[in-house]
């Protein structure tokens, strides 16, 4: 399951139009992550475990599944690691049940995907409506943000 989560939010991720140079995968240590999104490629599961895999088929970097709190896309090196700090955005409550709730970020679209990619909700402004989806994990994606959550 986590494989297919994590396979799926990749993909979704991937597939987003981002103007970003850099990947940061926050880990829930809080020491996060980065890497330079031009020397990634392709990324890979060993078991539990995902990978990214430059284009000479080197490992750049391995990270527990388990350990992964969110992945964000930056602009820069230099500020990367400083504007996911900056831009901590908290999905609550979560699980949820009817409505999920975001702080941290200004109004803007969100999005809910399933774990097939799919688009399953769009909302406006800093929460979404998610009460008529069935219970399960999902991605609500802010920005260039993709945050996982439990619909109860």
């Amino acid at each position: 399951m986590k494989q297919k989560f994590l396979f799926s939010f990749v993909a979704l991720l991937l597939s987003m139009q981002v103007m970003a140079t850099n990947l940061v995968i926050e880990r829930m240590s809080g020491a996060d992550m980065q890497q330079n999104i031009a020397l990634i490629g392709k990324w890979v599961f060993v078991g539990d475990d995902l990978q990214l895999i430059d284009k000479d088929g080197h490992v750049l970097a391995t990270e527990n599944v388990v350990n992964i709190r969110k992945i964000v896309f930056a602009e820069s090196a230099s500020t990367s690691v400083e504007q996911a700090t900056k831009d901590h955005i908290v999905v609550y409550p979560n699980p949820t049940q009817e409505k999920l709730y975001v702080s941290g970020a200004e109004a803007q679209i969100l999005r809910v995907y399933d774990l097939q990619g799919r688009v399953v909700v769009v909302g406006e402004g800093t929460e979404v409506s998610v009460g008529n989806l069935p219970t399960g994990t999902y991605l609500l994606q802010i920005g260039t943000q993709v945050v996982r959550f439990i619909k109860q």
